[in-house]
This record gives C-alpha cells, structure tokens and sequence, in this order.
C-alpha cells in the first residue's frame, strides 16, 4: 500500500476532463493569469485515434490561439470529395468547402495533436498543467455560499492513485496507448508518454468558486448534479480503424461514403498516409440494453466487413494505428449550468456519431466560449451576470447538433438495390442544408448582457455582414507601417480583452478625418458618467490594465495615408517597446496577395464614406455595432458587462 496523505487546497477555478473542451477551458485560464487547476483520470494524454475532424470555424478559433500554421503543416485537407458511391458507381461529387465563407477548409488531424498544441499554447503563458491519474470522490455545492463572488462554494474530494487502480474504457484496441514507443509519435509528445512511477496515493480536498465538468459522454460531475439526458441509441454497431490502407480503391485518397446492398462505410483520408474507415459491423436485437459487449467485435472482423462492402476493390493493411466500436446514439443533457458556478461542457452536454465530424468542434467551441466567460469572472473583469449567457448561446447549438446527426445517421442504413439513386440525392442535399451549421458560421448567439440587438439587425440577405451575435467574417487586410497583409483571426488576438474597431472608412477626405479625430479626442476624455471608455474599467490582473483594445481600420489606399495621419490614442507609444504598429490597418488590394483584395468593407456592409463602430467580444463574435460618434451607446455596452473602476479619496476600488 502506497503511503497516504491528505491535503486542502483553494482554487478559482476547477477543471474536471482534459479533453478538448477542457483544454480550451483552460487555455483560458491560462491566458487570463486566473489560479486553476485542470485534472485528469486518465495517465497521459492522448496519443493516437479518437477524434480527427476539423471544420473551418474551429481552425479560425486555433488560428487566433496562434497555432493553426502547426495544423496546417501535420493535416490533411479536404476540398471536395465523392459523395455516394452506387454500386461502386460516383453517384454524386460535394464540394467540402466554400473559398469565399473562410480562409480555411475541412481538414483532419488526430485529436492527440490537437490537445498537444493547446497544450503548448497554454504553457507558453502559464505554469498551469495537466494533473493526471486523479479520481474524483464526492462534489459538495453550497447554495448559500454562491451569492457572494469571492466565496468557494463548490467542495471536491479527489484521490490520486497509480495505473493499476484506473479503468482504461478502450481496452479492445489493437494500438493501446500502453503500447506505443518514441518511434510512433511526434518529438513534441515524448515527454507526455512517460507514465508516474512510485506515485504516493494522496486525498485532497478543494474548494473552488468555479467548477467545469468537462469528463465526458458518462460525465461524473453530471452525475454528482442529477442532471439527466435525453435522447436514445440506435441498433446499430460501427467499428473504426486508423490504417495504412493497401487498396487499389480509386478514391482512397478523398472523404467518400461507400454504399451496396451490403452495407455503407465511410473513408476518411488523414495525416501521415492514414485512412479512417467508419464500418457497420452488427445490428443489436430491437428493445435490448443500450450497452453492447464489444468483445464479440474484433480487428479482423472488422477488416472483412469493409473487403465485403468496397468489393470488387481490394482493401488490406499491415498497420493499424487505431481502432474502437460504438453504438450510434444521440443524447443531450437537459441542464448544462448549476447557480452560474458549475458548468458542463463537450460530451457531457451532448453526444452523437462521430460520422459528421463535428464532435471535437462543437466542445472545442463550448470550452472557447465558456472559458473565456469563466476566466473574467474569476478575475474580476466581467460583471457575474455574463456567465448566464454560456446556457443561452451553447444549449440551443447542442440541440441543432443532435437534429443534424440525427437525419445524417439514417442515410448510412441500410438500403435495398432501388434506393442507390435516390440515397446519392438525399446526401447531398443534406450537406447543402447543414453546410453552413456544420462548419461553424451559422452560429446566431440570441439578444444578451454580452449581445447588443436592434430593429435592424440582420435585415439584410448578406450573410457576411456585420451582425451582433455573429462572428465577424474573416478577410485579409494590410498594416498601415509596412503594408504587410495579415488575417483578421490573427489580428483579433484570444487574450482575454474586448476589442473596439474603429472602421474609419476613407480617411483621406477632411469630413471623415474630423470625425476620426472627434472621436478620438472623445476616447480619451472623461465624461459626465465616469473617467474614460480606455480606464474605466477593471483590467486583466497580471495581464491587461485595460480589458478593451483598439484597432482602426480603414478603406482608404494605402499607399495615400500614413500611420502618423491618425491620432495617438489609436497608435499609442510606449516609452520602452515603441509605437503600436499593429494597431493600424487598411482595406487595400495588394498584389503579392490574392486573398487581399481590398473588399472587407462590401462585405462587412459598411459605408466607405461614413464607417462603423464595431465591439469584438474576446471569441471574435460581434457584441455591439454602432455608428462612428455613438460613443456613448458604445459606453452603456461596457458598464453593462465589464466592472467599472471607482475611485474613493484617490484610492482605486470597483463598482
């Protein structure tokens, strides 16, 4: 028996599941200097298999972290593959991407690459780690405590303990991650395949004022809180594998679903020359147990099955990086949040088929808005209320989640030899109608503390204009110092802070350069409800004196305006690291550069005499959008989410 001990702790912020939803929860965290921790069952990450797909909105998220060019250089991309695949006929050719929707495309990599770069990104700016092999024992809410922000209402005991003692739920895999060496994984991961030796079991108790249970389809902390799911399984039973595909199989290289009258499978191409293969291999007994026993469900069987179904194409392999069984299902936990203080996120809220390739984003993007949410309310920055807008913008999605996967399911049953044509049909028409969900973009977050609406607000049919709710729509613009090109996704940081951008139209014309400098001088000024917009408010501790940053961009060319043309608020100059050169940018063509065009402003819908004034929550969704002298509108969109400073006898409080 390993030596014992107990320990007590504090912290802010208490991670359960390091997952991708976790992950991001705490990339979070990590950015915003917030004390938390971020445990883990099982012994090390995850290194092979799970989840591999990646959709355009959730690359533009990475891209923002500042580790999409690491995704880009390791996946595989998909632009356009075969659809339905009669009789091994192409029925039907689906494009997989729209150019003019996103600078990225569908792309896939392995979920352990995934977790190692949010891993990477979050010990760049923080000493938070991952603890591994700890079981949570028992979880404690005072109700009472809950009303006050600096209290720790929420009790956990947790139980470190040693490999023997954990339950590895994949234990049928051909490739454990027990058995993997240095030689099967990237450098970058060496360090995380060394398990804990001569670990000492420990208790520990913690109390915490924020608690993200992020454990998965059979969440704990779901269980702890009684909240139910709703929803069912299907009779059916699916085998993955991860191979080096030997096949003679034309299109083994392109996303494809493969239909016969002996079954569907579907053949995604991944990194590394590594081909996933979703196969049907059992169809359970009507109204038995939604367990199965995968035991009677092996590597070889599954292998015969897809010789069966891609015949009169050969299919063999020699190394398998990867396999599991699954039975379809869709379910969806009826409540995601308990007093603003515990939240659920990922497969604990919803589970589905893993054919969309939509798991691992939508808890990416459930942990990406939650975090961020979390994080400034446990440092004091965003007034408590905003966390009740977690529920009100990722439940509703959760829901459209299961309706997709719901209909997309049923087109991967069986079928007789007549219903080849119209099976093809309906495929593709079911990619059209849920393209734009699926990707990522037709992300609407509902009128909130955090989302300004008016009358007029999404009137017009352009679905890439500026919308409250909406996130801003990508495009390339030029920096004013040196004329270089660079993403919005990039320039719009995820560090925490709001952003102001100045949309100052053509600044070149006398009217609209009054303006700009009315504005600006209105920045920096205190006015009759407080100091001004810049230092109102409660920074980011350790990070941000301020929680709201300043862009401006404008429309005129850039060759005919200088940086020095615009006022010093929006280019400030700092004594040791100079002037903000980054701060300035132009919606100008340039010729080495095809993806900048100079068309932003048509498309964002802004008036290229007038401009805009536009309010960037920390994930890149459009909070307020108001017109270039509406500072004030702009203000009572800030004292209604973000703490405002007091000053009392010169010395600094909150209000």
């Amino acid at each position: 028996m390993n030596e014992q001990s107990r320990v007590e702790s504090t912290t802010d912020v208490l991670i359960i599941g390091a997952g991708p939803s976790g992950l991001m929860a705490a990339y979070w965290m990590a950015r915003c200097g917030i004390n938390a921790r971020i445990i883990d069952k099982r012994e090390t990450k995850i290194f092979v298999g799970h989840a591999d797909g990646l959709r355009p909105r959730t690359l533009e998220l990475f891209d923002s972290m500042g580790f999409q060019h690491r995704v880009l250089h390791e996946a595989s991309e998909s632009t356009e593959g075969p659809g339905h695949e009669g009789k091994l006929v192409r029925q039907a050719l689906l494009d997989m991407t729209q150019a003019d929707h996103s600078p990225y495309h569908n792309t896939r990599l392995s979920q352990g690459r995934i977790e190692r770069f949010i891993l990477d990104s979050i010990h760049e700016c923080s000493d938070l780690r991952v603890e591994r092999g700890i079981i949570t024992e028992s979880l404690e809410y005072d109700e009472k405590l809950a009303a006050d922000a600096n209290e720790y209402p929420i009790t956990v005991k947790l139980r470190t303990v040693g490999p023997e003692d954990l339950h590895t739920p994949d234990s049928n895999k051909q490739s454990s991650q027990n058995q993997l060496t240095c030689e099967d994984l990237f450098p970058d991961d060496w360090e995380d395949l060394t398990q804990r030796e001569n670990q000492k079991e420990k208790v520990e108790t913690i109390r915490a004022k924020y608690l993200i249970g992020c454990d998965g389809a059979h969440s704990w902390t779901r269980r702890q809180l009684d909240i139910s799911t709703e929803g069912s399984s299907t009779d059916h039973i699916w085998g993955v594998i991860d191979v080096i595909a030997i096949s003679n199989f034309p299109d083994i290289r392109r996303v494809s679903v493969v239909t016969g009258t002996t079954g569907t499978i579907l053949v995604i191409p991944r990194e590394r020359g590594i081909t996933r293969f979703y196969v049907p291999v059992q169809i359970c007994e009507a109204g038995t147990s939604d367990r199965f026993d995968r035991s009677f469900i092996t590597l070889k069987l599954i292998k015969s099955r897809v010789q069966e179904i891609i015949a009169p194409f050969t299919f063999d392999f020699e190394i398998c990086d990867w396999w599991t069984v699954y039975q379809i299902g869709q379910r969806i936990a009826t409540e995601i949040t308990k007093g603003n203080r515990i939240f659920l996120a990922g497969d604990a809220v919803h589970t589905h088929s893993p054919k969309m390739g939509l798991g691992m984003n939508m808890s990416l993007q459930d942990g990406f808005n939650l975090g961020w949410k979390v994080a400034l309310a446990a440092a004091g920055t965003v007034k408590p209320e905003t966390l009740e807008t977690y529920d009100l913008e990722r439940h509703p999605l959760a829901k459209m989640l299961l309706e997709f996967d719901r209909h997309w399911v049923n087109l991967f049953l069986d079928i007789e030899p007549g219903e080849m044509d119209t099976k093809a049909e309906s495929m593709a028409a079911m990619s059209a109608k849920f393209e734009n969900f699926a990707h990522g973009w037709n992300v609407y977050y509902p009128a909130s503390k955090i989302v300004s609406k008016s009358e007029d607000d999404g009137a017009t049919k352009n679905a890439q204009h500026m919308v409250p709710g909406e996130r801003i729509h990508p495009f390339k613009l030029r920096n004013q110092a040196d004329g270089c090109p660079q993403w919005t996704t990039r320039l719009l940081k995820s560090d925490g802070r709001f952003r102001i951008l100045v949309l100052a139209g053509d600044v070149r014309g006398p009217t609209q350069r009054q303006r700009i400098e009315t504005f600006s001088e209105a920045l920096g000024s205190e006015s009759a409800s407080g100091a001004p917009i810049l230092d109102r408010y409660v920074g980011i501790p350790g990070r941000y004196e301020s929680p709201i940053d300043v862009f401006t961009f404008h429309c005129a060319p850039w060759r005919e305006v200088e940086f020095f043309d615009f006022p010093e608020i929006l280019r400030p100059l700092n004594m040791s690291t100079g002037y903000a050169y980054d701060k300035i940018w132009s919606d100008d063509a340039c010729i080495f550069d095809r993806y900048c065009d100079g068309t932003a402003y048509e498309k964002w819908g802004v008036d290229r005499a007038l401009g805009k004034l536009v309010v960037i929550r920390p994930d890149q969704y459009i909070g307020w959008i108001g017109n270039m002298g509406d500072l004030e509108g702009m203000t009572q969109y800030f004292d209604g989410v973000l703490v405002r400073k007091l000053t009392v006898n010169g010395d600094p409080s909150v209000i």
